[in-house]
């Protein structure tokens, strides 16, 4: 048993590597999926944006009830779909700090009445849709608490040590047992569990918890059950390997993505990889695929106290006009720098609102939303004259084109210039190329001549015909 969980962990992790290595330049390409396909996404997923709210941290209350007041702040701000971290009761056997974590499951069929009651989510998902948003929850399909309701009556459904004795695959998560796959029983109880949720509560999809941790089979299984209760759910895996999308998940972590864009902020990677990774990776995935986009997340520092209050905005303009799902954790926006703990009680600040910041992704939603070049588009890596300091792309949509620069570097690269191959030179034919906010600033894609890029900036020149 503890074999087979070994293997998927090393063959996911391969996969990783086989990204570093080829970014390294060994040579060595991440396999092929791209002649597969996952599922298409719903529409409102193609063209939305997450919002990853941890009901805990969310309010003073920390109830479902508070969060539903906050509902008309979060409709204000463009995002589409509200992701809750767990909201199922916390185990106390082995809990860390005083709360424990919300990834430590004591019963997977009820709400955790530090939240609020069944009755209370249920108002708030009716009033989540009565705004015309959507809601996933977390799902945690890999382990449970270690005084889970199930352990008595089915301890067989657990890992086991070779004493017998509850474990899990990763010694450090010390207040969870794994589940143990081989049991069928275990498995037909968490897709009915998976079932409850969607049928009870008409929630919208499901974020899985460490997804590549879990038998590929299940998935296979567990899937298109879900779906043949609700065609258009979204699911998210908490993970990144292109066998999940072909079993049926419509996006995975680009883990890859945010850990380079966190060493070209350092001076460690050159930026043209940005925009070459995207490439890579799209021209390898299934069809279909929508990768999760980031800058920060609950497992993650905060994006504005690892970007700098001077380049955030040019790190987020380059995930929101990229291809695939943005995402904001709560509090981004607010120009939070803390981490809210998994354990302790913590709080956004509602008093210190960076209403700049806010307005910034709220510009970026808008703009990805108006133009379905960002959301439908073809994905098209763009050649700079100083690829250390300037990524490049285009996305080229049926109504909207655009051609984006990113000057990542902490100093002006003057004389900046883009350089558009052939191939890409008669799609964009036809196309009037002009700067998003700024009409009169014009680009000829012949030329390509951009002018100077000032500091830790980004120009967006958008295309009509």
């Amino acid at each position: 048993m503890r074999l087979r969980w070994s293997m998927v962990i090393m063959l996911s992790f391969l996969m990783l590597v086989l990204y570093c290595e080829r970014r390294h330049g060994s040579g060595r390409e991440l396999a092929d999926f791209s002649h597969l396909e996952g599922p298409v996404a719903p529409e409102w997923a193609r063209h939305g944006v997450l919002y990853q709210v941890f009901p805990r941290v969310y309010t003073h209350q920390g109830t479902f009830r508070a969060l539903q007041e906050k509902l008309d702040y979060i409709r204000q701000l463009n995002v589409d779909i509200i992701w809750l971290l767990p909201i199922y009761p916390i185990g106390e056997k082995g809990r860390k700090g005083t709360l424990g974590s919300p990834f430590s499951v004591r019963d997977f069929r009820r709400v955790n009445p530090e939240l609020g009651t069944e009755e209370d989510f249920r108002t708030l998902v009716q009033e989540i849709h009565r705004r015309g948003l959507k809601v996933i929850i977390g799902m945690v399909p890999n382990h449970a608490s270690n005084d889970n309701v199930l352990m008595r009556e089915h301890p067989d459904w657990f890992m086991r040590d070779a004493e017998g004795n509850f474990t899990r695959e990763v010694a450090d998560w010390s207040d969870i047992t794994d589940f143990n796959y081989d049991n069928p029983e275990l498995r037909r109880y968490m897709i009915e569990t998976m079932e409850y949720w969607i049928r009870e509560f008409d929630i919208d999809g499901y974020r899985c918890d460490v997804a590549g941790m879990v038998p590929l089979d299940f998935w296979e299984e567990a899937i298109p059950r879900l779906r043949a209760l609700k065609r258009d759910l979204y699911l998210l895996a908490e993970w990144e390997d292109p066998r999940l999308i072909v079993a049926g998940f419509n996006s995975d972590y680009d883990w890859t993505l945010y850990h380079l864009l966190k060493e070209i902020r350092e001076g460690k990677k050159e930026a043209h990889e940005a925009s070459h990774l995207i490439a890579e990776k799209d021209a390898r995935y299934p069809r279909n695929a929508l990768p999760m986009r980031f800058l920060e997340n609950h497992d993650e520092q905060r994006a504005l106290s690892v970007f700098g209050p001077e380049a955030i905005e040019v790190f987020a303009t380059f995930i929101f006009t990229a291809p695939g799902i943005p995402l904001i954790y709560a509090g981004q926006e607010m120009g939070a720098v803390q981490k809210p703990g998994l354990f302790d009680k913590s709080e956004l600040n509602w008093a210190e609102v960076d209403t700049a910041l806010r307005g910034m992704y709220r510009r970026l939603i808008r703009l990805r939303k108006t133009y379905d070049c960002f959301t439908e588009g073809n994905f098209v890596e763009v050649r700079t004259n100083v690829p250390a300091s300037l990524a490049a792309f285009a996305r080229i949509g049926r109504h909207s084109a655009a051609v984006a620069i990113f000057n990542f570097a902490n100093r002006t690269v003057v004389n900046s210039r883009v350089v558009i191959r052939d191939s890409l030179l008669q799609q964009l034919q036809g196309w009037d190329f002009r700067l998003w906010n700024h009409s009169r600033e014009t680009l000829n894609v012949r030329t390509g001549k951009v002018g100077d890029m000032m500091p830790f900036s980004a120009k967006i020149y958008l295309g009509k015909k």
